[in-house]
């Protein structure tokens, strides 16, 4: 949003309440080695995210991944592409019944609802009537319950945070449609490169980025909105409330009450990741492992960091990241870093034998907002949500995921919206 107002023309402030940009779109140093703690790829149908790469200059950071999974089942990793209905279609974590069903049933569905499945407008799922139900209820009835447990669950708890029961069918129909085609790309250097790519760019164009400044509320006024920061109050002619929806809420609370309800039903679920520095590599050839539930007791994902992009890890050492279920996720929020290690080492250790051996040391993340839920119905608030919610005279903007999908591309775009709108209310060019 503060790129594209500043290209617009206006004079841009940035308040972040970190202390760097980027959110869960981040990279930390872990004794050497890049680990990116929460996104770990972007997808090659996320436009409006590889445009603004584009716009500045940051697209040559971008690079293909392979795209090589795994699925754990039966006491071992089935390799898989995802994206490739041939290599689903192959692996042996599926049984037989479960991938007829894919290709006789699944697939032909997918392609009669081609025209309402986009990611980039998922309340065209909701007028299809795809919104009505959870996933598990839909796959349950359609596909059998092993589409549920070892394609739905898997996919939603690594990705998304979210378990079938809680996920609408129109999202996960969306998600599957353009899964087929989808390429997956890593960031060189880790995902915050990315962010700081853009935060280089808003200040080339003369905007200012001032970090770990919290912002409590906004107040209107004849002379525009001032926000009250713990930094004190500044007035500016317009605001782009880019934020998780509970902080948002909280920000328009006093000035902007029914604004602000409208946001309850939202649902975001807190999370942590476990970062785990090897004194080896590993020596899978997949990035990322999932586990089916039943399969595991806290852990829904692994990222073999080495495996997804050159100069992440140094040679000769290995880097995991631990992504919880979405239970275990609520759980580890609340522990030290030692807790959270203790609870996901024993699904690890039944991955990777002897692991414990070869940690040289760990790192716990914590993320307050680290997932937005899309339940049954939500889909269908979509376009009300991005219309009716800022003020009556167009100068608060509200921007984040929440509006548009559960993805760095559903954020970038809604940005984006905020942005525009922001622009026409100062009649920029």
């Amino acid at each position: 949003a503060a790129h594209r107002l500043a290209r617009a023309g206006a004079a841009v402030t940035v308040l972040e309440a970190a202390a760097r940009v980027g959110g869960r779109l981040r990279t930390d140093d872990m004794e050497g080695a890049r680990v990116d703690a929460g996104v770990q790829l972007l997808g090659s149908m996320f436009t409006e995210t590889l445009r603004l790469a584009r716009d500045v200059g940051a697209h040559g950071l971008l690079a293909r991944s392979p795209g090589r999974d795994a699925l754990w089942s039966r006491g071992r990793a089935h390799e898989v592409v995802y994206g490739s209905a041939a290599s689903m279609l192959a692996s042996g974590a599926l049984p037989f019944g479960t991938k007829m069903r894919l290709g006789a049933t699944y697939m032909p569905f997918l392609h009669r609802h081609d025209a309402a499945l986009s990611m980039g407008a998922l309340e065209r799922a909701a007028a299809a009537g795809l919104d009505r139900e959870s996933i598990a209820a839909w796959g349950g009835r359609e596909m059998g319950r092993d589409f549920v447990e070892l394609l739905a669950a898997p996919l939603l708890a690594s990705f998304y945070g979210m378990r079938p029961e809680e996920t609408s069918a129109g999202l996960y129909h969306a998600l599957a449609h353009e899964g087929r085609t989808v390429e997956v790309l890593a960031v060189r250097g880790g995902a915050g490169a990315l962010a700081d790519a853009v935060a280089a760019a808003v200040r080339a164009g003369g905007g200012e980025i001032r970090l770990g400044v919290v912002v409590r509320g906004v107040e209107p006024g004849d002379e525009g909105v001032t926000v009250v920061s713990d930094a004190g109050s500044e007035t500016y002619d317009a605001v782009v409330l880019a934020a998780p929806a509970p902080a948002a809420r909280e920000v328009l609370a006093a000035a902007y009450p029914a604004a602000a309800e409208r946001l309850a039903p939202v649902t975001v679920r807190p999370t942590a990741t476990v970062a785990l520095l090897l004194d080896r590599p590993l020596g899978v050839r997949y990035f990322g492992l999932s586990f089916p539930r039943g399969e595991s007791r806290a852990v829904a994902a692994v990222c073999v960091q080495e495996n997804k992009a050159p100069g992440l890890v140094p040679q000769g050492s290995g880097l995991l990241v631990a992504i919880p279920t979405p239970e275990a996720g609520e759980r580890l929020f609340t522990l030290d870093a030692q807790a959270a290690l203790d609870t996901v080492l024993p699904d690890l250790a039944r991955v990777f034998p002897g692991i414990e051996r070869l940690l040289l040391h760990a790192r716990l993340f914590r993320w307050r907002h680290g997932w937005t839920l899309f339940p049954p119905g939500s889909l269908t608030r979509l376009a009300g949500l991005r219309r009716d919610l800022p003020d009556a005279d167009g100068r608060i903007a509200l921007a984040g995921d929440y509006l548009r999908a559960p993805t760095v591309e559903g954020a970038v775009a809604s940005g984006i919206d905020a942005a525009e709108r922001i622009a026409r209310r100062l009649a920029l060019a």
